[in-house]
């Protein structure tokens, strides 16, 4: 028996060398990475609900962002989740959305509506839509026109839209057994547009006939913006000018003037000087639609993405604002000043 201990014993050398246990540190990183992994789910959940709804996405592949020192008392360090920042056209891009729309007699508008129903044989599938009807004239003849905005993934999304809408205007209108007064044409707007006007046709009430009701469909890059109603010759003009301006921001070649600045590219972790446009429920009025027509791409926030933002809230319990980033301060205020907008320094993450 003495030689079969001794060569077990030998046998036992052998493997304890050779299966060498991990260091303390290593095993106490994987027990902290399974905990956090839960840590992070239940912080997901916890944002969504403070955000309103904000719908902030687990990468099993990204860690939650780390406790970063302070650089300044209006920025505090704090650690916020990673995830993804929901595509939404901004409060106020519409026109008349943030007040009246010039010298048209313009009665007034109804609430902007985001994610609005829409025909989705006609124009596919948006990463974003917000639509805003304004009515145009008093009492009997007053009109009423409708402008909906489609953000696509990338432009040839976009383009795979308004070549499907060519030959099926008139259905897409909403009145597709309506009398052409105009047919399908191609104005000079934006990168491509399509319009056509038919006869509105009779309804229960008996009103408006036979009155031309027109339908307009321009693209900018990878947006799509639809108008329609009667009375073209009231909101026409104004709208399509005014709205296809605003679109700049989604078209690859929109830059702001050579004599302004540059906005920048918020990172998780960065900090940024914020050109806030708009704050939910106020204080600040909406102005991402004139921020647009600068060349400025304005994003809607989850406030609790932007430590910092508290400060542009005026006390407000805002679940997000609308904000474009710029690096420095000087560059923020020479954008924000001229349009009354506060700017506030951020620490930025979801990203």
């Amino acid at each position: 028996m003495t030689g079969v201990d001794d060569a077990f014993s030998k046998l036992r050398q052998h493997v304890d060398a050779a299966a060498v246990a991990p260091p303390a540190a290593r095993i106490a990183a994987l027990g902290r990475r399974r905990r956090a992994g839960r840590v992070v789910v239940a912080g997901l959940t916890v944002l969504a609900v403070l955000t309103g709804g904000w719908s902030v996405l687990h990468d099993p592949d990204r860690q939650a962002a780390p406790i970063l020192p302070a650089v300044s008392a209006s920025v505090p360090a704090a650690p916020t989740p990673t995830g993804n920042r929901p595509e939404r056209v901004p409060p106020g891009f519409l026109v008349g959305e943030a007040g009246g729309v010039g010298d048209t007699g313009n009665a007034g508008a109804e609430q902007a509506i985001d994610n609005h129903d829409y025909n989705v044989g006609c124009f596919g599938a948006p990463a974003a839509r917000r639509s805003l009807a304004l009515f145009f004239g008093k009492e009997a003849q007053r009109v009423q026109a409708t402008q909906s905005l489609y953000v696509y993934a990338d432009e040839d999304a976009a383009k795979a839209v308004m070549r499907d809408l060519r030959p099926r205007m008139r259905q897409c209108s909403g009145f597709g057994d309506a009398e052409v007064l105009q047919p399908v044409a191609s104005p000079p707007l934006g990168a491509e547009a399509l319009t056509v006007t038919v006869a509105l046709p009779r309804d229960g009430a008996g009103e408006h006939t036979g009155e031309p009701y027109r339908f307009v469909v321009v693209r900018v890059g990878t947006a799509i913006a639809v108008l329609d109603g009667l009375g073209a010759d009231r909101w026409e003009t104004l709208l399509t000018q005014e709205l296809v301006g605003r679109m700049c921001p989604y078209k690859a070649t929109c830059a702001p003037p050579a004599s302004t600045v540059r906005a920048t590219k918020p990172v998780n972790g960065g900090e940024a000087w914020a050109v806030v446009a708009g704050v939910e429920g106020g204080p600040v009025t909406e102005k991402a639609g004139d921020l647009g027509r600068l060349g400025y791409r304005a994003s809607v926030v989850p406030t609790g993405c932007d430590v910092g933002s508290a400060a542009a809230l005026g006390g407000l319990p805002a679940t997000s604002y609308t904000v474009v980033y710029f690096a420095t301060e000087q560059d923020a205020t020479s954008v924000a000043g001229p349009l009354g907008l506060p700017v506030v320094k951020v620490r930025t993450y979801c990203l």
